[in-house]
């Protein structure tokens, strides 16, 4: 659970256009729309907002990008967190120059000074006093960050300038999220365009929805203990009949029945203990280890998560164990009960055409399940290659990016912005090659944030759209494929009276239908300016794999400069030359810039949203999977072992009166055969529910 207090009551609140589909990812909105619905829905629930963005930390050390978090002064109230030194915001911190840090942040960048309250530290060319450090167990996986900071204009400034946010609150005990979203569906429904207003637990804004997730892995790791327990079972079953003499003879000689189910009760409990005992410390081995692997593929979970065993687990896997030691102790014992002390003695081992089926029912029940869980692997392998087989709408083999962020204070203009970007992409171009450099704010899989609305004439409500700033020869570089019309040149500057854009296959198939998009003008509703389509190219998803591409507007970086932005580098030289490359001639241009979140493009989409879960999914199934073929392996060979041993005489006298040994070896693996068989057959119908259960996560290209 969030380390907030009563985190139940938490949730965040977007709103998605109304023609949108009902799992759609809320959007940030305007402060003043956080207003009206603070206003309107005050008696149900309280209301906060909340901004990530980066910051260059410098004169400690080294200039350094930092993360940071900008919050309306009740932020840390309504999630129930005080600092552990200093105080939080008042609602007079609002525009100064303020800050809260980190536990982690504190201890490591600022050497845990114990005098931290009033100290001075510079963020984006400016000084802040640190008024607080947050505890240690705090972290806010929506947006982690080093530095808190409220808001640096005033409410009725951002209002006005349009700024946007996320939205955070906290239910009262008589409201419901459900009765807060209906209050505020009114004010979002008379926007423009209209929209709907969408809530979610901050559990699940956080971690997605665990559900499905969690009962699959339950669901395999139930199939695998009931493999393992129809295993134990007939194998105890398979041993007892080899004792049958032995138990007769104790029983003939006082020995009461009882005593015989206690005895057998306890050695099967004996073994389930000890397995029980050697299961619980591989896990205490493994369940670290695995657990950061798979922590480590999914973007933005704190680097300091506990990862520990559930006791709680363990206690109910015990429950569990000793529920199959009775079970499998009791089976051989009312076997046992049946026996007729006589014939034992007088027949000896035999088993009976009853004990025989009883053992390969268990067998066939094992491969049953085994084939159940090979389906489920086999599934959800094709569904995670299919989903790597999308078409994206850009290459990202050997792509590098790098992200490099401009500070106001010394790049206030937007020609000072876009003079900086150009000079970098010229210098690089001149060392790594041409069509090798380009910059963008922000590269595809990693949001779809800047979204704006975009129409076709004036006056036009229009519909949403991501809008990208790009640098001429981002298309070639990202090998985003050319529909039609020519790419962005050096003169495409703020100079030019109607501004140049490029738009995507699928906004160009949404406003013009049949007709050529190329020279002709589109709306841009925030700018309130019309301009020119000079280029169409192909549709690029920008947050999910398994999403349909949003409609897509790229605007000129040298028309639309943005202070943060990242170099997207194709080439074939070694990553670490190009990051070298990169470094020295920023720190040329500007000493004091950080290059900072370099990825590989292969490595974005591989921590794309939904890409880990699945991974792990396919991972676990895998394993599971294995495990159940090695248990059914096992269980079969153990009946088909027991059955030679127990025809062993009878054997022998057929090969003494002449049958050959590879006749006998075809008659014992027919039995084995029709038993997988059997097995395998019950398995495609049981693969049917398999198929049901999965079809969540289970993703498909529908050809």
């Amino acid at each position: 659970p969030p380390p907030f207090a009563d985190a139940d009551a938490l949730f965040t609140v977007g709103d998605v256009p109304i023609d949108e589909r009902a799992n759609a990812t809320p959007r940030t909105v305007t402060y003043a729309t956080f207003e009206a619905w603070r206003d309107r829905a005050q008696s149900l629930a309280s209301f906060e907002a909340f901004d990530g963005t980066n910051l260059t930390l410098t004169e400690v050390g080294l200039a350094e990008r930092v993360r940071a978090t900008d919050v309306s002064p009740g932020f840390l109230t309504l999630l129930g967190v005080s600092p552990a030194m200093g105080r939080t915001f008042a609602a007079d911190d609002v525009g100064q120059p303020v800050a809260i840090v980190s536990h982690a942040f504190w201890r490591g960048k600022l050497g845990a000074d114990p005098n931290i309250i009033g100290r001075e530290i510079v963020l984006g060319s400016r000084s802040h006093t640190v008024i607080g450090v947050l505890p240690e167990r705090f972290v806010f996986a929506l947006a982690i960050a080093d530095i808190w900071r409220p808001f640096a204009i005033a409410p009725a400034q951002a209002a006005r300038n349009g700024v946007r946010v996320l939205v955070i609150a906290r239910h009262n005990p008589t409201a419901t999220p459900a009765q807060v979203a209906a209050a505020l569906d009114d004010v979002s429904r008379a926007s423009k365009p209209p929209a709907r207003v969408v809530t979610r637990s901050v559990a699940t804004a956080i971690a997605g929805n665990r559900t499905t997730t969690l009962t699959l892995l339950s669901g395999a790791v139930g199939l695998a203990m009931l493999i393992a327990f129809a295993n134990l079972a007939g194998l105890l079953i398979v041993r007892s009949i080899d004792r049958r003499r032995e138990l007769a003879v104790r029983t003939a000689l006082g020995a009461r029945p009882p005593e015989i189910v206690r005895q057998l009760l306890l050695e099967s409990g004996a073994i389930v203990a000890l397995g029980t005992i050697g299961g619980v410390l591989l896990a205490w081995w493994m369940t670290p280890a695995a657990a950061n692997l798979v922590l480590e593929r999914v973007p933005g979970e704190p680097p300091f998560i506990d990862v520990a065993i559930n006791w709680r687990v363990i206690g109910g896997l015990t429950l569990l164990a000793c529920v199959c030691a009775c079970i499998c102790g009791s089976l051989p014992a009312l076997s046992a009960a049946r026996w007729n002390i006589v014939d034992v003695l007088r027949r000896g081992v035999t088993p009976s055409a009853r004990e025989l089926g009883v053992r390969r029912a268990f067998v066939v029940g094992e491969v049953t399940l085994a084939f159940v869980l090979l389906v489920s692997m086999s599934l959800l392998g094709r569904s995670l290659l299919a989903l790597l087989d999308v078409n994206p709408g850009f290459d990202a083999r050997g792509v590098m990016t790098l992200q490099v962020s401009l500070p106001r204070a010394s790049y206030s203009t937007g020609e000072q912005v876009a003079s900086f970007y150009s000079t970098l992409q010229a210098v690089l171009t001149e060392r790594l090659g041409a069509r090798a450099i380009a910059v963008v704010d922000e590269i595809p899989l990693s949001g779809n944030g800047g979204r704006r609305l975009v129409g076709a004439r004036p006056g036009d409500p229009g519909r949403e759209a991501i809008v990208r700033s790009a640098s001429p020869g981002y298309f070639e570089v990202m090998h985003i494929p050319l529909v039609a019309g020519r790419s962005f040149e050096p003169t495409d500057t703020a100079a030019v009276m109607t501004p140049r854009v490029v738009i995507s296959q699928s906004l160009a198939d949404r406003m013009f239908a049949s007709e050529s998009p190329v020279g002709r003008q589109i709306w841009l509703v925030q700018q309130a300016h019309m301009a020119g389509v000079i280029r169409v190219v192909g549709s690029v998803t920008h947050r999910a794999l398994d999403e349909t591409p949003m409609l897509t507007v790229y605007e000129s970086s040298l028309q639309e400069p943005t202070t943060s932005s990242i170099v997207v580098v194709r080439s074939s030289r070694p990553a670490a030359d190009v990051i070298a490359v990169v470094r020295e001639e920023v720190a040329r241009l500007d000493s004091k810039l950080p290059v900072y979140r370099v990825r590989p493009m292969e490595e974005v989409v591989a921590a794309s949203p939904g890409m880990p879960a699945r991974r792990l999914l396919t991972a676990a199934f895998t394993a599971f999977a294995l495990l159940a073929v090695v248990l059914s392996t096992i269980g079969l060979f153990g009946v088909a072992a027991h059955d030679v041993a127990c025809r062993r005489t009878e054997l022998t006298l057929r090969m003494a009166l002449g049958a050959h040994p590879m006749g006998l070896l075809r008659a014992t693996l027919r039995r084995g055969l029709v038993t997988v068989a059997i097995g395998m057959l019950l398995g495609s119908v049981l693969s049917i529910w398999a198929v049901y259960a999965l079809r969540g996560v289970i993703f498909t290209t529908g050809n």
